[in-house]
């Protein structure tokens, strides 16, 4: 047998983009010493072309070569040979590294390497922009882009005076990568380039066309307060380290992300929710070929598919092969839902919050969204009439939970997955059924294969069809078992194999066989764990959220952050849990029952119900720190210390506490709907702390659903106190919404539980929030001045009676604005005087700042534009001091105004411009005393040349 045959040139890969390495089959190869690893690099760069010697010594010595370079280069050639064909005879040129005129080749298949399989993949992409498919060419580039692992030949090229051709290579990377993203800035996939071009600039951090194109994808995946930050952060550095300011490239993004096109010319919004496809998917052949002829089918083509099963068949990850295998069918987009239909803790994902987020993800702004399920469903529909759109609600619970979401036009396509077999969706809509049945045990065999490795498997075939046989050809089942053995490469298949066998129990509610029980194979990764990772496990299954962070761990479990972050790694190292982002952990459904099923098991009662109490407590306790960041000078509940055990988290500023609110935003909201009774006055509580974020965010259906449910668990108790101050909070909602009627009637009914309580103070809040309302433009009809001041005279003389001075200015203030609204800027300076005053003796920056602004705007009203300027700046000082970015905005808009008035045109753009930023990255649609939209700022801006 000769070489040839010993030793196949199939069985060798390379990859030369990032560190070189070589293997042959599953075992990596030792290539060398520095300089024979430069020689293969370069070989490798060349691949298929002959490399001349001397380009070789001058990559390894450059003008500094010794004279026994040649006879060197021949040596690391002849090492590199036995390293790829150990078995080659001495001298015999080999199947890989042969001779070619006065140089060396490698001889290597384009599917042996990642640079060749990078250009190939490139060149198909580009050959996709060109016959105008962008979603086709976005694919390729990512999987071209997927095999870059950072800089060429990383680690070597310290060891070479000349690189050229290493710089080169990766100056093609990033020439794809920005390829790429204006490719998908084309077709709606911005998100799935994001984390691409992060990692690219992280090792080129001053390439200007790579930071433009970050800002751009961010902007259009909806960040643009990141992209702005980002063109900030490069503008510094570039300074910094180069003594430049910005080129061209980074000034269009800028403006771009600053100044977006014209609503009317904006491009069609085409989303890209899909989650990433699987890269360990193997099998469900069969299954795929059925759903790809129902499509196709000439009679009845499918428009709803059905995909249902037992828990841990693969229905979500069979749904998104599926998709992606067609998506390019469906140029208009692709919508993804997890609706939680099984959830262990029932936060189940009604239609509306579902709808609500395919509305946003078409592009209709938040106050187009209807407030109920029917307008809701006939304005999505209407979005997708004669649109061609993949759609995919995954976990549905019943029929009931997926109708509303399904499009009316027969061009889109719905992929449903539930445990429950949806006849009822079969019958109304037509779906085509898909049961997904275990795994053919072929199947099953190939997916352990390919998770633990084809040589591994290879030694013991009889293992694998005990742990397939054991595991019920169940792919979550074969997923932990796999994860578990892949963790511990030194332990047999044959031990794994033995201790599934002695572990096997009963999942009852999942059993479809005496072998495929999860239990067992979730009780042998549970046995494995020390007894505190063991509790861990146990007492978090109880908590609502789809996701939990490491602090609330620690809280519900009482113990310190260190202790709770041990068990977590341990227990996501078994795959008993996931840290699916940085810091934050979920279950599996299936899991996390058989979690809930060992808690009531092996936990008292009072252990768990003390946990759950924690964990309300860590929120409330949290939450109501932080929100006070929001609004400093709001009064805080008078809350009980935190429960022994809980440690509740802290923000360090504004921006912080935003972003806090943000990542908790759904947790916070599942306590409040399923806390219930027992929590009932720490639920309104929990809830109130969330007003300030959702009305700085514009969230206002969500402020309007979480005060719903705060305000049942309050009547449920009989807790009037809480009623009375969610009441107040859901008309806060409501006026947001532009529903005036509905917020009197909350005002009206506060006003009611006010006086059987005896409230004085918080009743003349009430009284001045009617005002408010009645001093708002909605659809019910303008404003109405005069009545909103009988209210701000009554809760004036409430205040004063109780001697609440914060009161007595805000009324004052009102009565001011009204005024000004009236058209009365002389009497509304002499309210507006006195609230000044009031608030400066309490040091209240935002109650001055607001009746600063407005004395400016009544001077400005009198002529009087130099005394508004200064009136003005004094009120940017403090809304700047109190961090209240609208006020900022607001003052802004008007000292534009006031500046022009004194002829001061390039005053006004700059702080116009400085406005327009603010309102972009804060994602405010209006400000200003009258309600001034970004549009109309950059109107003014236009006006003066900008």
């Amino acid at each position: 047998m000769d070489s040839a045959e010993r030793t196949s040139p199939a069985t060798i890969r390379f990859s030369v983009l990032g560190p070189l390495r070589a293997w042959r089959a599953d075992d990596e190869l030792d290539l060398g010493p520095p300089q024979q690893r430069l020689v293969l690099a370069v070989l490798l760069l060349h691949a298929g072309q002959p490399v001349a010697v001397r380009e070789l010594i001058d990559t390894l010595w450059g003008e500094d070569a010794p004279q026994s370079a040649m006879n060197v280069v021949h040596r690391h050639v002849g090492q590199l040979r036995r390293v790829l064909e150990p078995d080659l005879a001495p001298r015999a040129s080999g199947n890989w590294l042969v001779r070619d005129g006065s140089g060396y080749r490698l001889k290597v298949e384009a599917d042996a390497a990642d640079l060749l399989r990078f250009r190939a993949l490139g060149g198909r992409a580009r050959e996709a922009v060109a016959r105008g498919e962008p979603a086709e060419a976005v694919r390729l580039f990512l999987e071209a882009l997927c095999q870059w692992h950072g800089p060429c030949a990383s680690g070597l090229r310290s060891h070479s005076p000349s690189n050229p051709v290493f710089k080169a290579v990766d100056q093609e990377c990033v020439a794809t990568a920005v390829a790429a993203a204006d490719a998908a800035l084309s077709c709606g996939q911005a998100a799935d380039l994001l984390p691409v071009v992060r990692t690219l600039i992280a090792h080129d951090p001053l390439n200007e066309e790579l930071h433009a194109r970050l800002m751009l994808l961010l902007d259009a995946s909806g960040h643009q307060s990141e992209a702005l930050g980002v063109h900030r952060a490069i503008t510094e550095r570039l300074a910094e380290e180069l003594g430049v300011d910005p080129g061209a490239a980074l000034r269009a993004a800028h403006d771009r992300v600053l100044r977006p096109p014209a609503e009317a010319n904006a491009p069609v919004v085409r989303p890209a929710q899909l989650p990433r496809d699987l890269s360990t998917f193997s099998g469900r052949d069969e299954d795929l070929t059925r759903m790809l002829a129902s499509l196709d089918a000439a009679d009845r083509p499918m428009t709803v598919g059905l995909i249902d099963g037992m828990p841990g068949a693969g229905k979500t990850t069979v749904a998104v092969r599926f998709a992606y295998e067609v998506a390019n069918r469906y140029p208009d987009g692709q919508l993804f839902v997890n609706l939680r239909g099984f959830d262990p803790g029932g936060a189940v994902m009604e239609p509306a919050e579902a709808l609500r987020g395919f509305l946003y993800a078409l592009g209709t702004p938040g106050g187009r969204v209807p407030n109920d399920l029917d307008a809701q469903t006939g304005l999505y529909r209407s979005l997708l009439k004669d649109k061609r759109v993949l759609v995919v609600l995954d976990n549905a619970r019943d029929v009931e939970h997926v109708l509303p979401l399904i499009p009316g036009s027969p061009h889109c396509l719905v992929i449903v997955t539930s445990r429950n077999r949806l006849t009822g969706l079969v019958a109304a809509e037509g779906a085509h059924p898909f049961t997904l049945d275990p795994m053919p045990v072929a199947e099953a065999r190939a997916m352990v294969a390919l998770r633990l490795g084809e040589g591994r498997s290879a030694r013991e075939p009889t293992s694998v069809d005990r742990i397939v046989e054991m595991c019920g050809r169940l792919p979550l089942a074969l997923a932990v078992v796999a994860a578990r053995a892949a963790t511990y490469p030194d332990v047999p298949l044959s031990a794994i194999a033995r201790e599934l066998h002695d572990a096997r129990g009963s999942l009852d509610a999942f059993s479809f066989d005496d072998a495929s029980d999860l239990r067992a194979v979730f009780s042998w990764s549970y046995r494995t764990l020390t007894p505190s990772a063991a509790r861990v496990f146990r007492m978090l299954a109880p908590h609502w959220g789809q996701d939990i962070s490491l602090a609330a761990s620690a809280s519900m479990l009482g113990v310190p952050l260190r202790e709770a972050r041990t068990g977590l790694a341990e227990l996501t190292r078994t795959r008993l849990l996931t840290e699916h982002k940085p810091g934050r952990f979920q279950f599996h459904d299936l899991v996390r029952a058989y979690a809930l099923e060992l808690g009531e098991e092996l936990d008292s009662a009072d252990d768990r119900r003390a946990a759950t109490h924690r964990l309300v407590d860590h929120y409330l306790q949290s939450a109501h720190t932080i929100h006070l960041l929001l609004r400093p000078h709001q009064p805080p509940l008078p809350l009980d210390p935190p429960l022994d055990g809980v440690t509740p988290e802290t923000a360090r500023d504004y921006d912080a506490a935003l972003t806090w609110f943000g990542v908790e935003q759904h947790v916070v909201e599942s306590v409040v709907a399923h806390a219930g009774r027992e929590y009932a006055s720490q639920v309104w509580q929990l809830a109130l702390t969330l007003q300030q974020y959702f009305q700085r965010k514009g969230l206002h259906h969500d402020w309007a659903a979480t005060m719903e449910a705060a305000l049942k668990a309050a009547v449920e108790v009989g807790d009037r106190v809480g009623q009375a101050r969610t009441q107040r909070s859901l008309a806060g909602a409501h006026y947001y919404l532009w529903d005036n009627h509905r917020a009197l009637e909350h005002l009206k009914r506060a006003e009611e539980l006010l006086d059987e309580l005896g409230w004085v103070s918080e009743k003349a809040y009430v009284r001045r929030n009617i005002a408010d309302v009645l001093a708002h433009t909605g659809p019910s009809g303008p404003p109405d001045y005069r009545a909103a001041m009988v209210y701000y005279e009554k809760a004036l003389q409430e205040y004063q009676d109780i001697g609440h001075v914060q009161g007595v200015a805000m009324s004052i203030e009102g009565l001011g604005e009204c005024r000004m609204r009236l058209g009365e800027p002389d009497a509304a300076i002499g309210y507006l005087t006195r609230s000044v005053a009031l608030f400066e003796s309490l040091s209240d920056l935002n109650g001055a700042a607001n009746s600063y602004m407005t004395l400016g705007e009544a001077r400005l009203a009198l002529g009087e534009a130099e005394r508004a300027v200064g009136m003005l700046r004094t009120a940017l000082e403090l809304h700047l001091r109190a961090r209240d970015r609208l006020g900022e905005v607001s003052d802004r808009v008007l000292l534009g105004e006031a500046l022009e008035a004194l002829g001061d045109g390039d005053g006004a753009r700059r702080v116009w411009e400085e406005a327009l930023v603010i309102m972009v990255e804060h994602q405010l649609t209006w400000a200003g005393p009258v309600a001034v939209t970004q549009g109309e700022v950059r109107e003014r801006i236009a006006r003066q040349g900008g």
